[in-house]
């Protein structure tokens, strides 16, 4: 059963899932040591290659930033309608979204068009997870996230682990298309390549990269209409979920530590970069048994720790589970059921579910 449960909260976060940046002085200041060195001495004439060299990629980066923070604002805040494919362990799915922004906020419709029919529902306070299948509805808090990679705001801190680039342009889905890459710098996170349009900087394709630059999934819209309007009834889901179960996710307003306090669990072994940015205690059990959930990021990239108290040995996940990009290992700990979820390569879940241990004296993580 738990492995049942895996494999959902697996195709829950990949629906979710399936990116502004701030300019910086770095170029002015390459220029600035460039002029220096050739009016202080003549001999570091053939330095100006290399240097020239140098600035032209921080140019590269700078305008690489630009249109990733212009794609993450179009992703946000224009109205669009899109039918879009998703490839993933040789499988390719269709799905079509709906996005509307306004004065209250975002609101998302996720629906499958292959396979068992699935839909999701966002806004800015909750998403709808459902799934005819299984014939269940799962309700939680909104983080609002996207079926496409989310990049920050501010990119600044992620050149420590990942180097940005502008590849050049291209041609897709009939739209002219700018390639930005983003490249990790260690085997511990997936790298990214998006295609972005020219003229409204939407996202046309985007491909998920292991370390060798291999794209391990891919999503590319094969209909797109941006402005224009959406209807209400467009945003309406056609699964009612009646006669479904019903489960509900979200803190224990009941139990102060649900987001006070300290988590009762840490993780020992974190790559570097990778930061506690969110833990809660969680209601997952129609017996009232919690969940502690701690998130950890780089900026970019994302893992979920799930532990809870095992009500038996033969309900253990253990080892590792795939789905796309996102990995899932589970690990037995003290009695408890630690499940790592994250769209990081399996070494990196396994590493980090194989050193979570419960608080004391002394605790807290180390980075890799």
């Amino acid at each position: 059963m738990r492995r049942v449960w895996m494999y959902t909260l697996l195709i829950i976060m990949s629906m979710q899932r399936i990116v502004a940046c701030r300019a910086c002085c770095r170029t002015c200041a390459l220029l600035d040591m460039i002029s220096t060195l050739i009016i202080r001495n003549n001999c570091v004439k053939w330095l100006l290659p290399a240097l020239l060299a140098v600035a032209g990629q921080a140019f590269a980066q700078d305008d690489a930033r630009r249109w990733l923070g212009e794609m993450s604002s179009a992703l946000r805040s224009l109205d669009y309608d899109g039918t879009f494919v998703y490839l993933h362990d040789g499988k390719l799915e269709a799905m079509r979204i709906v996005h509307q922004a306004g004065e209250y906020g975002e609101m998302e419709r996720l629906v499958s068009l292959t396979g068992s029919p699935r839909e999701v529902l966002r806004d800015d306070r909750v998403v709808t997870c459902i799934m005819a299948d299984s014939k269940s509805v799962m309700v939680g808090q909104s983080h609002t996230r996207q079926p496409f990679p989310v990049v920050p705001g501010d990119l600044d801190g992620l050149s420590h682990y990942y180097q940005l680039q502008e590849v050049g342009d291209d041609r897709m889905a009939g739209y002219l298309s700018r390639v930005i890459s983003i490249t990790p710098k260690d085997k511990f996170r997936y790298g990214y390549r998006f295609w972005i349009d020219a003229s409204n900087y939407m996202l046309l394709k985007s491909d998920l990269t292991d370390v060798d630059g291999k794209a391990i999934e891919q999503v590319m819209f094969t209909r797109l209409n941006v402005g224009g309007g959406i209807p209400v009834a467009a945003l309406q889901p056609s699964l009612t979920g009646d006669g479904y179960n019903w489960s509900r996710q979200g803190a224990d307003s009941q139990n102060p530590a649900a987001r006070t306090g300290k988590p009762g669990w840490a993780v020992k072994r974190l790559p570097a970069g990778f930061e506690l940015t969110d833990f809660q205690h969680k209601r997952m059990r129609k017996d009232g048994a919690s969940v502690e959930h701690l998130v950890f990021s780089d900026g970019l990239a994302t893992m979920s720790v799930y532990v809870e108290k095992l009500q038996s040995d033969d309900d253990a996940f253990q080892g590792l589970s795939s789905m796309g990009a996102m990995n899932a290992f589970g690990a037995v700990v003290e009695g408890y059921q630690v499940t790592v979820v994250g769209e990081v390569p399996p070494a990196t879940v396994q590493m980090v579910a194989s050193s979570v241990e419960s608080t004391g004296p002394g605790s807290g993580p180390d980075h890799d």
